[in-house]
């Protein structure tokens, strides 16, 4: 089983890599069979994706939701399912040359942090995991979704104003954020700290020199490699005729918005449930843990997005700069606080 479930995880994978480059191609031709072609990958990919997790969880015997592999692996899977229920109600096929790398990226990086399916923590061993974990997971996937329409947003709007250095600087910035928090992240996993609880029961990492070395090592190679990368994107994107190939700005705001709508709720709820999870195993609906504190930040930060659309009127530029950050505090939450801040939950990793 577990080889089988390696084969559709590689499958995914290369079938992610090849969709993402025939997004690309179409961004680049507006070529319709292109798209369709991509499109249909894409939906190969999810299926084989959706089998490797199934055989994950067979496997195992337990959801697929308690390391660094199976989290990211159901992030990705998410990402993807939810572009392509986009992609069919909106027009925005073009920002699959984002969306479909960024997922393979993530893909990527969990097959490499893949060490087989371990025993489950007797934290972990609630019925309550699938359900906090997965909603969680899939508010992501919708909170990342917004952060691709964001984006574009703003490179259209520059586009559309001829401010075409500024595409170039929007690109390389991003691609440089990007590449910093994956190296960073990668020199956090290949670190070997060790573990340790203190007097308060929270659980933290203590890192040697050498450790520090790796991590900031790593996240200097990944700035400076997507940072040229993200040069050489902003400078083939920074031409007139580029605007003509992406969504309109209407259509980017309002795919910003549904998703942040729909993930909202979902990532109320991930709260709620994971509340009355931590009730039950530690005896206190909230603790004020580092954990529960930052997904408390990302609940008051996507509600103030929809505060400030829905009463104040944003829309346009300030949401989407605001739903590209969000995505920042989400990926804290997510990934930064179970390295940086001693809690509860920095055993899931």
């Amino acid at each position: 089983m577990d080889k089988l479930e390696s084969i559709f995880a590689i499958v995914t994978l290369l079938t992610y890599l090849v969709a993402g480059c025939v997004y690309i191609w179409f961004l680049i031709t507006r070529n319709r069979r292109a798209a369709n072609l991509a499109t249909m990958l894409l939906i190969l990919g999810l299926f084989t994706h959706t089998l490797s997790l199934g055989m994950r969880w067979a496997d195992s015997g337990h959801p697929p939701l308690t390391d660094s592999y199976e989290s990211l692996s159901l992030f990705s899977w998410g990402i993807v399912l939810f572009y392509l229920i986009t992609e069919r109600i909106y027009p925005i096929r073009a920002a699959g040359a984002i969306v479909v790398p960024t997922a393979f990226v993530i893909e990527s990086i969990a097959l490499v942090l893949n060490n087989g399916p371990e025993p489950l923590r007797p934290i972990l061993n609630s019925g309550w995991l699938w359900i906090h974990v997965t909603i969680a997971m899939l508010s992501y996937g919708f909170f990342a979704l917004a952060f691709g329409a964001g984006f574009f947003y703003v490179v259209q709007e520059y586009l559309l104003k001829k401010r075409y250095q500024n595409v170039v600087i929007a690109f390389a910035l991003m691609f440089a954020a990007v590449g910093l928090a994956v190296g960073i992240w990668m020199g956090f996993e290949w670190a070997n700290p060790s573990e340790a609880v203190n007097a308060a029961g929270q659980y933290y990492n203590q890192y040697a020199s050498g450790d520090v070395y790796k991590i900031l090592g790593a996240g200097g190679i990944g700035f400076a490699g997507l940072l040229f990368l993200g040069l050489v994107a902003g400078k083939g994107a920074s031409r007139p005729s580029f605007a003509n190939r992406l969504p309109s700005l209407d259509v980017l705001d309002e795919v910003s918005y549904r998703a942040i709508a729909f993930g909202f709720p979902m990532v109320t709820i991930a709260i709620v449930t994971g509340a009355i999870w931590a009730d039950k195993a530690w005896g206190s609906w909230w603790s004020w843990d580092p954990k529960e504190t930052w997904s408390l930040i990302t609940w008051l930060f996507y509600g103030a997005y929809l505060h400030t659309r829905l009463t104040w009127g944003w829309r346009g530029r300030h949401s989407a700069i605001i739903a590209i950050i969000g995505l920042m505090v989400v990926l804290f939450t997510y990934i930064g606080v179970n390295y940086l801040l001693p809690g509860l939950h920095s055993y899931v990793r």
